[in-house]
């Protein structure tokens, strides 16, 4: 073939091709170059935006987006997104030529030359406004935009550091007020030589003038757009276009160097159309053609790859008839009818339909087609787009799941039944398989729901479980997901992975029985623990769990974790007095937990030799923080003692007089920052009474400490003690916001509050009051509250009986303290806990004291490897543990040979009630310490023995 012929047949080739890209009027194909300029523009693109080719090529894409999205760089983060995950999906609203929204789903694909570099990138568009969204789902986009509006503060620090154009402010006299990193990158500039100068100063003289009219425009007008070219360091001159905007007479402005683009214009316009034809293999679109008259299809580019085969798999006589024994029977109807209707009336068709592959798989596509008349107005030919749906099927399958899933759910109140139903939903739509396996309270898992279409396999995989336990040890499994707490996927359970997961050759026959697929394990996480896993595994549909199905799987297990949760507190309310001590004990739990953390970490810099004064002061402000939680701690811990009539009170002769001094100073912090004016009437005779001290200034702590919240700034608390012969009355009044008559009767109830209605944020937990009521009882005493209504004060009322004047002097409870034993030398320590934080700071403190930690663990099983193969002296031991809880591991420690070396088992733990020290003992445990631990506690480590 000659050139010329050779060069005739490219040109058809190419102007076909072009035609039948420009047929799929419904799909606008637009591409551009590396910095989002337009060098293609098919008539798609025109028939969905409006703007014709001619008035788009050279423009960037920022033309048909929002200016919202524009503001927050919309463009250039599809680009990015693209480059880096090689596609970035896009649904969101555009702009037609005459500024008309429209509601546009597609997505952003790099695009790479024949030497596979990338050159740009294909943003493919559908109109799909009319299904989008109703009247009212309009008005709440309105008003989800105001509310991203608030976010564009830090989306534009980010933008600042990290994006590739010149970014600039400009004060409002035309000076330099902040530039962006890529003014040195590009034009050899640092900060400091810029800010101040003025703008004029560092463009072409020739550009000066029209510089200083955009910055005038950008004033006055919502954008300005301009180019000015600027002038490097080494003097060369670089062209700039820049979008500028201001705000109260500042002005922000975005310049892209364009002088490369320029540069590229021409190559890129010879390689327009092998960018087109790479377009559709990246965007994972077909191109087909039925020629109507011969009854031949012919796959174009991608259309093949659509349905599963190679581009030379397509039978040679391929006719409309054969095409059809490809698609899913239930659809054929569907597209015959579509075809009937461009045969009739000649418009663009759309439908969608499933295919089947050679390997058996099912999979959507959308195809669009219009069709094309011979002079006679006969049917000639009818070319189209095909597009794969199979992702966006699966996805609407799986949020239908998600929200059948929760709606169910939402409604169960007893934890199991939560958790079969959970098992229930996800078969068959997202899962072939469902299980579910819980933590006992021994540490062992426990099956407690399993799913499958057949029962017959429901019954077997209960009986395959009971045969073969799963291993703790395993490398894949529910196992697994419970050490780690983190979800486990296997995405082709392939006989490789069975040989290596599963050690007994029975069990691994059982599974390849079953026909495993794919398995994703996630674990139920309930208080911040992993405490059991649901496992969804697929088999006879041949479905390939890909990272994306983890966001399905993760959130169900969230919501049956809820659940969960919500079905326990549903039991907990409908017990008594028994159901708050759990709550009670449990929060201090989890309140003790991250107080463990803190305090051994700043007590590691508060110890460390090269500290500055300004991290010691950050300590002591840390500390009292955490003096704050702890002394709520103890608070809670004391309601729960008083209702069970568990607290002891340590009762010895005091002055109380000395007592409401020492609140008033545990008080004198709060009152001087509120500036309230403070009056304190004392006799001036002792007011001796039998009494716990510690407990009274607790309670007078606690009225001093809401009357200086719940006063407004600049008010007055009063605190006076009198003695009448029969009792002692302390009265505390403040002048603040007062307690409404109905409510004076609930406010030593657990839980009440009154809150200021200009300062919720004073709320509290609500059980000071409480707390106070139950150590007046226990003194024998009584206390009550007095308002005259809504913002007119209060006044609390504590009455003391006064003991017999012959009562006999009690001996003081604590004695003075008496000298520290002498230190030890350091011990060799294992560290066992599941808060990675806690138990490393924990280690670093020790290491301060003088100690060797041996070990750091965070999980049972380990645990008991660890103190085999080390013998520590010590082993610090948490409770609540992963594999095995710490009273299990201390038991198997405390059966080991009696040869071996035995430690000293200190348990840390937030459980401080009287039956979980007893528990602790009675598993082997040496001691029982309560987080936060202290230094004091940490001290005795050098003399346990």
């Amino acid at each position: 073939m000659s050139n010329d012929e050779h060069s005739s047949a490219l040109k058809e080739a190419q102007a076909r091709h072009r035609q039948i890209v420009d047929s799929a009027r419904s799909f606008a194909i637009i591409v551009s170059d590396l910095q989002g300029r337009i060098t293609d523009w098919n008539a798609g693109a025109e028939h969905v935006l409006g703007w014709t080719e001619e008035e788009m090529l050279g423009q960037t894409m920022h033309r048909f987006f929002t200016p919202e999205d524009i503001a927050r760089g919309r463009p250039e983060t599809e680009m990015r997104c693209a480059l880096e995950q090689g596609f970035s999906p896009d649904e969101r609203w555009h702009l037609r030529k005459h500024g008309q929204r429209f509601w546009a789903a597609g997505e952003m694909t790099p695009l790479k030359d024949e030497a596979g570099n990338v050159c740009g990138f294909v943003k493919i568009l559908c109109d799909r406004t009319g299904q989008r969204r109703t009247t009212v789902e309009l008005a709440q986009l309105n008003a989800t935009l105001e509310a991203r509006v608030a976010e564009r503060t830090r989306e534009r620090d980010r933008l600042w550091r990290n994006s590739q154009d010149l970014l600039l402010v400009i004060s409002p006299d035309g000076r330099f007020q902040g530039v962006n990193p890529a003014w040195t990158r590009l034009l050899g500039y640092t900060e400091q030589e810029l800010l101040g100068k003025r703008v004029e100063e560092y463009v072409h003289p020739d550009d000066a003038e029209a510089t200083r009219a955009a910055m005038r425009e950008a004033r006055s007008t919502p954008l300005a757009h301009f180019e000015a070219r600027s002038r490097a360091r080494d003097g060369s001159h670089r062209s700039i276009v820049w979008v500028a905007a201001s705000e109260e007479g500042v002005i922000y402005a975005n310049g892209r160097d364009v002088s490369r683009e320029r540069a590229q214009a021409e190559e890129l316009a010879r390689t327009n159309a092998a960018r087109l034809r790479l377009a559709l293999a990246v965007g994972e679109m077909g191109v087909w053609e039925w020629d109507v008259r011969s009854d031949r299809v012919r796959w174009l580019e991608g259309a093949a790859a659509l349905h599963g085969c190679a581009p030379h798999e397509q039978p040679a006589d391929f006719t409309m008839e054969r095409y059809a024994q490809l698609i899913h029977v239930d659809d054929r109807g569907r597209l015959k009818a579509s075809i009937e209707a461009a045969i009739s009336g000649g418009r663009i068709q759309r439908v969608e339909y499933r295919t089947i592959w050679p390997d058996g798989s099912v999979h959507w596509l959308e195809a669009r087609g219009e069709m094309f008349f011979d002079a006679e107005g006969r049917p000639a030919v009818m070319s189209g787009v095909t597009v794969d749906m199979t992702r966006r099927k699966k996805t609407e399958r799986d949020l239908e799941f998600i929200a059948r899933a929760s709606a169910e759910l939402a409604r169960l109140v007893e934890p199991r039944s939560a958790l079969d139903k959970l098992a229930q939903l996800a078969v068959p739509s997202f899962a072939d398989w469902c299980v579910v396996d819980m933590l006992g309270e021994d540490g062992t898992l426990e099956r407690v729901a399993a799913a499958h279409v057949d029962p017959d396999k429901v019954q077997f995989a209960r009986d395959l479980y009971r045969r073969f336990p799963p291993d703790p040890a395993g490398a894949h499994g529910a196992w697994k997901v419970i050490r780690t707490g983190r979800t486990d996927i296997v995405q082709e359970v392939t006989d490789e992975i069975l040989e290596y997961a599963i050690r007994n050759p029975d069990y691994r026959a059982a599974l390849r029985e079953l026909g495993l697929r794919s398995f994703i394990g996630v674990p139920i996480v309930v208080h911040g623990r992993a405490t059991g896993v649901v496992s969804f595994i697929t088999a006879e549909s041949g479905r390939l769990y890909e990272e994306r199905d983890l966001a399905v799987a993760e959130d169900m297990a969230r919501r049956a974790s809820v659940a969960i949760e919500n079905a326990r507190l549903y039991q907990v309310l409908q017990e008594s007095d028994r159901g708050k001590d759990v709550f009670l004990a449990t929060l201090a739990h989890e309140l003790r937990n991250p107080l463990s953390a803190i305090a051994n970490a700043m007590k590691v810099v508060e110890l460390s030799p090269d500290k500055h004064e300004r991290v010691r002061a950050a300590t002591r402000i840390v500390g009292r923080q955490i003096g704050q939680l702890t002394h709520l701690v103890d608070d809670l811990m004391d309601v729960s003692r008083i209702t069970t009539g568990k607290i002891e009170l340590r009762r010895e002769r005091v002055d109380l007089r000395a007592v409401l001094s020492g609140a008033l100073e545990n008080c004198r912090a709060e009152i001087e920052a509120g500036q309230h004016e403070l009056t304190l009437a004392l006799p001036p005779e002792p007011a001796e009474l039998l009494a716990d001290p510690n407990r009274l200034t607790q309670v007078f702590a606690n009225l001093l400490s809401n009357a200086a919240k719940y006063t407004e700034r600049g008010g007055r608390i009063a605190l006076a003690l009198e003695a009448t012969p029969g009792e002692f009355v302390v009265r505390v009044r403040d002048t603040g916001v007062g307690i409404p008559a109905e409510r004076l009767q609930d406010v030593f109830r657990m839980f009440s509050q009154i809150t200021h209605p200009l300062e919720r944020s004073q709320g509290g937990l609500g059980i000071g009051l409480a707390l106070v009521d139950g150590l007046v009882r226990l003194h024998g005493g009584r206390v009550e509250a007095l308002s005259a209504g809504a913002g007119q004060g209060s006044e609390f009322v504590v009455r003391l009986p006064r003991p017999p004047q012959q009562a006999a002097e009690t001996p003081a409870a604590a004695a003075a303290a008496q000298p520290g034993a002498q230190a030890g030398p350091g011990r060799r320590i294992l560290v066992v806990d599941d808060n990675v934080d806690a138990s490393e700071a924990l280690a670093q403190l020790l290491g301060l004291l003088g100690h060797e930690v041996v070990g750091l663990v965070h999980e049972g099983i380990a645990a008991l490897e660890a103190a085999q193969r080390l013998e520590p002296d010590i082993v610090l031991l948490d409770i609540g543990l992963p594999g095995l809880n710490g009273y299990e591991v201390a038991r198997r420690l405390r059966e080991q040979p009696g040869g071996r070396r035995r430690p000293i088992l200190v348990a840390l733990t937030g459980w401080g009630m009287d039956s979980d020290k007893a528990r602790a003992f009675e598993a082997g445990f040496d001691r029982h310490w309560v987080k936060p631990v202290g230094l004091e506690q940490l001290s005795e480590l050098a003399t346990l023995g």
